[in-house]
C-alpha cells in the first residue's frame, strides 16, 4: 500500500505561533515564499527527506527531492504526497513508491522508498522490413545497460515513428512491451513495428471549392506532392498528422473569409503501387457577416477597457483569425493582471440571413498571487540559472503573459527538450490549499549541451581550413568535476590551414555580478596569410579580450570590448612589394576600445523574412600602446516578407577611421590592419577579397579611411531547401594616402595608387543552400566597373555558415 501519515498538534496556541513565525521567516525571500492558510496551520514541519532504494538505484536522490512538492522546512500534507506519488511514477523510472513520515524532534523525517524496474538487458525489434535492426539501434538513444525508463522508451518510440514517415509509411504503428530479461535484475524491450503500406503523394486536389482557388489553397497545405526537387526531409511523403494539419489549415482559411460553418475532409486515391492522391473535399455553406460584437460577464473590468483592442467589427465579414485572437486578446488582459482562470468562449447566434452576432462570453475567476516557485528535472543546471530567466516572484501577481515569457526564455536557453521532445519545458500555474495563491511549477528535462566538432571548411576567402571545436553552452567554470550547470558558455576553436592558423578560447559569463549583464573574455592568436593577395605580408594576432553586453528592452543592446594585443606584420620581400607595404613592417602593441549600439528585430538569423538590424559604434586605439587611431561606423539590414515566399532584403554599411595624436592626422597614419576594405563574399561580391578599393602600384590592396557601401538582393524558393537570389552592389573606399614614394616617420607612402575614391559596383546570382552539414552560399558575381588590377571576369564566392 502506498500512502503517507500526516501527526496533528494537540496545543490550541500553537498553530497561531506557527503562522506568525512562518509569515516572519519569509519576508524578504524571493525564492521560496510560504504563505499557509488556516487548514495548514498545525501540519508538521518537514525536517529531512531521506530516499531508500529496494534493489539497485535507478535514480539519482537529489532527482528525486527536486522532483517532490514535499520539501525541507514546509508543512507536510497529504496533497503534496498525493503530487509526489503520481509525479515519481510518471517518470517511468519506478515501479513501487512508498512515502511514510516519521515523527522527529521539531517534526517529521520524510522517508520515500522506491523501488526501481532495473536495467535494460536486451532490446529488439519485431516487424521491421524497411529498416535493420542495426540502423534502428543506431536512431534511438537507449542502450543496453540504461534504467528502465518509459519517458526515454516512449522518446525512442516517436524517433522509429519519425524514421518511418520520413520514408513515407504514414500508417506505421509502434509499440513496445518491458519483460523479465533471462538475466536476474535485467527487463528486455521489444519494440514491435506494423510498418503498413508506404505512401508518397502523387497529386493533391481539391473538391467543392469555389470561394477560394486551388492555388491559394495549396499554398496553405504542409502536404506537398513528391517530385524530383524534392529530395530531402518529408516532403512529398504522406504523414497522417499533417493531412489533419491541412485540414484544420483549409478549414481557418475559409473562416476567415467568412464561411463559419465550412466542412473539410479528406480521402486518398491509389495512382500507383507506392504513390497516393491526397484529395480534400470541401462543403463551403453560407458566408456570412459580423451584424454585433458584445462582451458579456465582465464585472471587474469595464467594456471600454476591452472593446477598443477587439479586431471583430459589425459591418464587415466573419474571420475565424480575428476572433480567435480576440479570445487572447481577453484572457491576456485577465492573466496580466492576476486573473490566470479568466476563460472566453465565443457564442455565434443567427441575426438574419447572412449575418451573425459574435458574443464573446467571459468567466472572470478570482484574482491569484504566486505563493512559490518549485523548480524540478534539473540535474545539474542550477536553479539560480532557471530562477534569473523568469520575469516574475513569489509574492507577485500571477501574470499569465509572463508565464508564456519565461516559457520561451527557458526554451532560447537551449539547455532544456522543447515542443516536439518527449518531456517538453513547462511553466505552469498549479492550485494550492491556500485561497488566492497558486505556485508556479517549472519542469525541465536537460539535454546535451556540450559539442566537440572537427571537419574542414572552405571559403574563397581563406580557402581549406582544417578545424576542431569545443563547445559547452551550460559551463560552470567553478564545477571542476563536470563542468556544467552554472549557465556559462566555453568554447575552444582551432583552425588550420595553408591560409590562415588560429586559435580562439572564450568564456562567457550571461549574468556578470548578479545582473542580465553578459561578460565575456577571449584569448586568441591569428595567423592571417590571406590578407595579401600575392603573399607580399602575413600579419599576426594575439592578445587578450574583455567585453560587456548590456541588453535594453526585447531588441537592442548596448557592448563594449577592450582589446590589448601584439600585431605582427612581416613583409615578404621575395614578392617585391611597394614601399607602402615595406613601411607597413614592424611589431604594434594595440590597447583599444569598442562600443557599438545594436537594435535587431529579425526573425531568424538562418533565413531572415522581415525585421531590421541597425548597428553604430565608435572605436578608439590609443590609451596606451603605439596606434593611435579612431573609427566610426552606422549602417544596417532590412528584411521585407514578399508572397511567394520570396525576401527583399537591403544592406548598408559607412565606416570612417583615421589617425590622432602625437603621430599627427591624417590616414597615412593608420596602420593597414585597420584601414578599410571592400570586396569578397559579404559585401562587393563581383570582386576578389579586398579588391574593390584603393591599390599600390603592385596591385595590393591598402584599404582607405572611408567605406561606403550597400547591397540589395531578392531571394526566392527553388526546390525545398534551396533558394536562389539575385543582387546588386555598389561601395568606395576613398584614401589619404599620397603618392610620393617617401620614408619620413609617420607617413606610409610610395607608388602611385589605383581606385582611390572608385565607385565599384556588381551584379549576380546565387544560391543558398540548407544541408545537414550546415548552410552553404554561392555568389557567382559580374563587376560592371574595373581598374588596372580587378579586370571584368565573374568572381565565384563560395562560403559556409550564417551572415551574422
Amino acid at each position: 500500500m502506498i500512502h503517507g501519515v500526516i501527526s496533528s498538534s494537540k496545543y490550541a496556541l500553537r498553530p497561531l505561533l506557527v503562522a506568525l513565525f512562518m509569515s516572519a521567516a519569509t519576508v524578504g525571500s524571493q525564492a521560496q515564499v510560504a504563505l499557509d492558510s488556516p487548514a495548514a496551520v498545525g501540519r508538521k514541519i518537514v525536517r529531512e527527506v531521506d530516499v531508500v532504494y529496494k534493489g539497485a538505484a535507478t535514480m539519482d536522490p537529489d532527482r528525486i527531492r527536486a522532483q517532490m512538492s514535499t520539501r525541507v522546512g514546509e508543512p507536510y500534507t497529504d496533497e503534496a504526497v498525493e503530487r509526489d506519488l503520481r509525479t515519481l511514477y510518471a517518470t517511468g523510472a519506478v515501479e513501487n513508491v512508498d512515502i511514510q513520515a516519521v515523527n522527529v524532534s521539531g517534526g517529521v523525517k520524510v522517508v520515500v522508498t522506491i523501488a526501481g524496474r532495473g536495467g535494460i538487458g536486451e532490446i529488439g525489434f519485431l516487424g521491421n522490413a524497411a529498416f535493420d535492426n542495426d540502423k534502428l539501434r543506431k536512431e534511438i538513444e537507449v542502450k543496453v545497460g540504461d534504467p528502465v525508463d518509459d519517458a526515454k522508451l516512449t522518446a525512442a518510440q516517436q524517433k522509429i515513428l519519425e524514421l518511418y514517415n520520413k520514408k513515407g509509411f504514414s500508417d506505421v504503428l509502434v509499440t513496445y512491451d518491458v519483460t523479465p530479461s533471462t538475466k536476474e535484475g535485467f527487463s528486455t524491450v521489444l519494440f514491435k513495428i506494423e510498418e503498413g503500406g508506404r505512401g508518397l503523394i502523387g497529386d493533391i486536389r481539391f473538391e467543392g471549392n469555389t470561394a477560394i482557388s486551388d492555388r491559394k489553397l495549396r499554398a496553405k497545405l504542409t502536404s506537398k506532392e513528391k517530385t524530383f526537387w524534392r529530395l530531402w526531409g518529408k516532403a512529398g511523403k504522406l504523414d497522417n498528422q499533417a493531412v489533419l494539419e491541412d485540414v484544420r489549415k483549409v478549414e481557418q482559411a475559409y473562416q476567415d473569409e467568412g464561411y463559419v460553418y465550412v466542412k473539410v475532409g479528406y480521402r486518398r486515391e491509389v495512382v500507383s503501387d507506392d504513390k497516393v492522391a491526397l484529395v480534400f473535399e470541401i462543403t463551403e455553406g453560407e458566408k456570412y457577416d459580423v451584424a454585433s460584437v458584445s462582451i458579456e460577464g465582465i464585472t471587474i473590468f469595464s467594456q471600454e477597457d476591452l472593446t477598443p483592442a477587439i479586431l471583430t467589427e459589425a459591418g464587415y465579414p466573419y474571420s475565424g483569425s480575428d476572433v480567435r485572437g480576440d479570445e487572447k486578446m481577453i484572457q491576456d488582459y485577465y492573466g496580466s493582471r492576476g486573473y490566470a482562470d479568466a476563460r472566453v468562449e465565443t457564442r455565434l447566434s443567427d441575426a438574419g440571413p447572412g449575418k451573425l452576432n459574435v458574443v464573446y462570453s467571459v468567466y472572470e475567476g478570482t484574482k491569484s498571487y504566486i505563493r512559490k516557485v518549485n523548480i524540478s528535472g534539473n540535474m545539474k543546471t542550477k536553479d539560480e540559472v532557471i530562477r534569473r530567466e523568469l520575469p516574475m516572484a513569489p509574492g507577485d501577481e500571477l501574470n499569465t503573459v509572463q508565464l508564456e515569457t519565461a516559457q520561451t526564455r527557458l526554451e532560447n536557453l537551449n539547455y532544456f527538450e522543447g515542443k516536439g521532445d518527449a518531456n517538453p519545458l513547462t511553466v505552469r500555474p498549479v492550485s494550492t490549499e491556500v485561497d488566492g495563491f497558486k505556485d508556479i511549477e517549472v519542469n525541465v528535462t536537460e539535454k546535451p549541451t556540450g559539442s566537440i566538432n572537427f571537419g574542414a571548411g572552405f571559403s574563397s576567402i581563406d580557402s581549406i581550413v582544417g578545424f576542431i571545436d569545443v563547445t559547452q553552452t551550460n559551463f560552470d567554470i567553478s564545477d571542476w568535476g563536470d563542468f556544467r550547470g552554472a549557465g556559462q558558455r566555453f568554447n575552444m576553436n582551432i583552425r588550420y590551414g595553408p591560409r590562415r592558423q588560429d586559435f580562439n578560447l572564450t568564456f562567457t559569463e550571461p549574468w556578470f555580478l548578479g545582473q542580465k549583464l553578459a561578460f565575456t573574455t577571449e584569448l586568441f592568436y591569428r595567423n592571417m596569410f590571406y590578407l595579401s593577395q600575392a603573399d607580399r605580408y602575413e600579419q599576426t594576432n594575439a592578445g587578450i579580450s574583455l567585453g560587456l553586453r548590456k541588453p535594453f528592452g526585447e531588441h537592442a543592446y548596448f557592448e563594449t570590448t577592450y582589446t590589448l594585443q601584439h600585431i605582427n606584420l612581416d613583409v615578404n620581400n621575395d614578392e617585391d612589394p611597394s614601399q607602402i607595404i615595406r613601411n607597413e613592417e614592424g611589431d604594434y602593441l594595440q590597447s583599444k576600445v569598442d562600443f557599438a549600439f545594436v537594435h535587431d528585430t529579425r526573425d531568424s538569423v538562418f533565413i531572415t523574412r522581415k525585421g531590421h538590424k541597425f548597428e553604430a559604434g565608435l572605436m578608439a586605439s590609443g590609451l596606451g600602446g603605439d596606434v593611435e587611431v579612431w573609427g566610426a561606423n552606422l549602417g544596417g539590414q532590412q528584411f521585407f516578407s514578399l508572397p511567394g515566399d520570396t525576401i527583399l532584403s537591403f544592406e548598408g554599411m559607412a565606416r570612417w577611421v583615421d589617425g590622432w595624436g602625437s603621430s599627427g592626422t591624417g590616414n597615412g597614419d593608420v596602420p593597414i590592419f585597420e584601414r578599410l576594405f571592400l570586396g569578397g563574399a559579404n559585401n562587393l561580391r563581383g570582386y576578389d577579397y579586398r579588391e574593390a578599393g584603393p591599390k599600390d602600384s603592385t596591385g595590393e590592396p591598402i584599404g582607405g579611411n572611408v567605406s561606403i557601401y550597400g547591397s540589395i538582393e531578392y531571394s526566392f524558393p527553388i526546390l525545398e531547401k534551396v533558394r536562389g537570389a539575385v543582387f546588386y552592389d555598389v561601395g568606395y573606399i576613398s584614401t589619404d594616402i599620397t603618392a610620393a614614394n617617401t620614408t619620413t616617420a609617420g607617413v606610409r607612402a610610395g607608388g602611385p595608387i589605383v581606385g582611390d575614391g572608385e565607385v565599384y559596383s556588381n551584379i549576380g546570382i546565387g544560391l543558398r543552400m540548407f544541408l545537414p552539414i550546415g548552410p552553404i552560399r554561392l555568389d557567382l558575381g559580374l563587376p560592371l566597373v574595373k581598374d588596372d588590377f580587378t579586370g571584368d571576369s565573374p568572381r565565384f564566392q563560395f562560403n559556409m555558415g550564417y551572415k551574422f
